[in-house]
């Protein structure tokens, strides 16, 4: 008889206010280990980008206002899992133990006898606070901080919390889930003896790049927050510290701040843009218009990898020509010895970085880092009777192969990868997109565009980009827009994601 799998573990993982970066190292590793992971509504859905394929997700939704599972429930599955063996994480909004209901299903696994582990995470306390630039205590203005839920009527005849109480305790007080019952709050602390002029301020979405601030004093916070239309999920925080903002309000001042930028990308080319965008305060959405997939047939690239010493130069044209030709070299067992001695010429400074992570410094840059570029670049060289191998998309330009063919070398352009579009009924569109909030639409290769108007359709794309700035990363995409009838507002000097990013920025402290 088989003897039953021993329980397994269930890790109750805080994963912070918003911001994917603020989830600890440890939460991380617990996510990319997890079998089964189980998570709230307000948990950035790029944190289950950890997770290996085959974990088991279950959506448990926990937001105020909303339908979700009941948190009996929820102790049941985390229970069941747990016992089945398997390495279960329940990813939960800020911290566990801060308004998470963590200390309930810590209880409920601890009486099923099923092992678990607390990861804390960043609550909202701290990251929104921080994010809204208030610092909760802070010498001679406050030395201490309370945290308390709002969700009690605090007019009720006996509630469980004296605000009346804590209206005369000194310091910071942090209000979760206050905001439908703001106004009762803000005047029972006012009768409390607060005084009226206290700094106050209520942070909608705090953390993530839609957040907004109504900031105000305590007698009219809850007027301003009506104003200003702001809704759950917020905090408020109520004290002299929020004097401070004014100096410290970091997040909301970054040039992209609240703009809202669609990138058209794959996602393997993404990553580095997102990040750069969000570090300056942008709204990222996704519509992966590219699928890059190795060709079809290796054989015209095998043929020039058993010779390539032969060759007086190897030209890259792309990073993902170099990736794909790496992965090639690679299942081949060879390395960069294969090369001999081949010169290695490199389009622009992505494309070297990636040669240099293979352990080749390319021995040919151009400034100008576009094809045209290299054929300038070459112009001071001899090429007359010199082999020379152009590893490339499958729709890859051909303008430096003419050139160097016209001027008498024998060009190999090899495809190493193929740039094919999705299929437009297997693309999800993002809800921004979708909903008309998109303000800046970036293309990096001609090819995107022409996916872009085949998986929209042509009048619904147009639609589109004659509404927002469309930005270009060189001018051979841009020369693809164009031609379209379309104009391209932002495009950098130089082609390449950093410089795409700063013209982006540019365009907007131009515009104030």
């Amino acid at each position: 008889m088989d003897s039953p799998r021993p329980a397994g573990r269930v890790y109750l993982v805080g994963g912070g206010p918003g911001d994917p970066g603020l989830l600890t190292l440890k939460g991380a590793r617990c996510l990319r280990e997890a079998e089964v992971v189980l998570y709230d509504e307000l948990v950035d859905r790029r944190l289950l980008e950890l997770v290996p394929p085959a974990c088991e997700r279950i959506y448990v939704g926990k937001r105020g206002g909303h339908k979700y599972l009941p948190q009996e429930e929820i102790n049941a599955l985390l229970v069941a899992r747990g016992r089945q063996g398997r390495r279960v994480v329940r990813l939960k909004g800020g911290d566990p133990f801060v308004f998470g209901r963590g200390g309930q299903e810590a209880l409920a696994l601890a009486e099923a006898g099923v092992p678990f582990e607390v990861v804390p995470g960043v609550s909202a306390a701290m990251g929104v606070a921080a994010y809204a630039g208030i610092p909760l205590t802070h010498r001679g203005l406050a030395a201490a901080a309370i945290l308390v839920t709002g969700e009690e009527d605090p007019t009720k005849p006996h509630p469980s919390i004296n605000w009346e109480e804590l209206a005369r305790v000194e310091g910071t007080l942090v209000i979760f889930m206050g905001s439908r019952k703001l106004a009762e709050l803000c005047q029972v602390l006012l009768k409390g003896g607060r005084a009226p002029q206290t700094p106050a301020a209520v942070i909608e979405w705090g953390t993530w790049p839609r957040q907004r601030s109504a900031v105000s004093t305590l007698e009219h916070l809850a007027e301003e927050t009506r104003r200003q239309g702001i809704v759950p999920p917020s905090l408020a925080i109520i004290g002299e510290v929020v004097s401070l903002r004014e100096q410290l309000n970091w997040f909301e001042r970054r040039p992209l701040f609240g703009r809202r930028v669609l990138v058209t990308r794959s996602r393997e080319q993404a990553g580095s843009l997102q990040t750069l965008l969000e570090d300056e305060g942008a709204e990222v959405s996704l519509l992966p218009l590219l699928e890059l997939a190795p060709p079809d047939d290796w054989s015209a690239l095998d043929e020039c990898l058993d010779r390539l010493t032969q060759f007086a130069w190897v030209v890259f044209a792309s990073p993902n020509s170099v990736e794909f030709f790496w992965q090639r070299l690679q299942q081949r067992g060879r390395d960069t010895r294969a090369f001999g001695p081949a010169q290695v010429a490199a389009v622009g400074q992505a494309t070297a970085e990636r040669l240099r992570a293979h352990g080749l410094e390319p021995d040919l840059l151009p400034e100008d880092q576009l094809q045209e570029g290299l054929v300038t670049a070459f112009a001071g060289l001899s090429v007359e009777g010199r082999e020379i191998l152009l590893p490339t998309s499958a729709i890859g330009r051909t303008l430096l192969a003419e050139e160097l063919t016209r001027r008498g070398a024998q060009v190999r352009q090899v495809a190493t990868y193929q740039n094919r579009p999705p299929e437009p009924s297997q693309v999800e569109l993002p809800p921004a997109l979708v909903e008309d909030r998109i303000e800046v639409v970036i293309f990096a290769s001609p090819s995107s565009v022409s996916h872009f108007f085949a998986v929209l359709g042509s009048e619904r794309a147009r639609q589109v980009l004659e509404r927002v700035a469309i930005a270009c990363i060189g001018p051979t995409t841009a020369g693809a827009v164009v031609e379209l009838g379309l104009k391209v507002q932002i495009q950098p000097a130089d082609s390449s994601v950093p410089a795409l990013v700063e013209a982006i920025c540019a365009h907007y402290r131009e515009q104030g």
